[in-house]
């Protein structure tokens, strides 16, 4: 055998070797768990400037947060506006980047029948607390100025 087969038979041990090396490593990375986001929050929303509107103002609301059983991804609970009025709102959890996780849900107005809410946001723990914002639009709104808006939440 020559010095140039030898090289050649080498470098194709060299390759194999890292490609079956290349294929495990990802196996081998653990899984992200599910954030585990069950609790009390404070929050505030305010909905999106439209035209012929007045300049919307920020307003707070509390959410008790319920998540299926080992921080599952069904989550569910209620929301309670400045005024008391209660909402309950069900949902998903999905996991996102860099250990947050990212909810997907929606609630209907009992007191406005088609009224419905959906919101997305994305939770990330600051400081050992859970925090999330994310934008909401409503359909079927009674209110011609309340389309959607941005919110957020902090633990309590």
């Amino acid at each position: 055998m020559n010095k140039k087969t030898k090289l050649t038979i080498g470098l194709a041990i060299v390759a194999l070797v890292s490609a079956g090396f290349s294929a495990w490593l990802p196996a081998q990375t653990p899984l992200a768990r599910m954030c585990c986001v069950a609790g009390e929050y404070n929050g505030s929303q305010i909905n999106k400037q439209l035209p012929n509107c007045p300049v919307p103002k920020s307003e707070s609301f509390t959410m008790t947060l319920v998540q299926a059983k080992g921080c599952g991804s069904d989550v569910w609970g209620k929301i309670v506006g400045p005024s008391g009025v209660v909402n309950e709102f069900k949902g998903t959890l999905s996991r996102a980047r860099r250990g947050c996780c990212v909810i997907s849900a929606s609630f209907s107005d009992p007191g406005h029948p088609g009224h419905l809410v959906t919101f997305k946001g994305t939770f990330c723990k600051v400081l050992g607390k859970w925090q999330a914002k994310g934008t909401y639009s409503e359909t079927n709104s009674s209110d011609p100025c309340k389309q959607g808006g941005t919110w957020e939440i902090k633990q309590i």
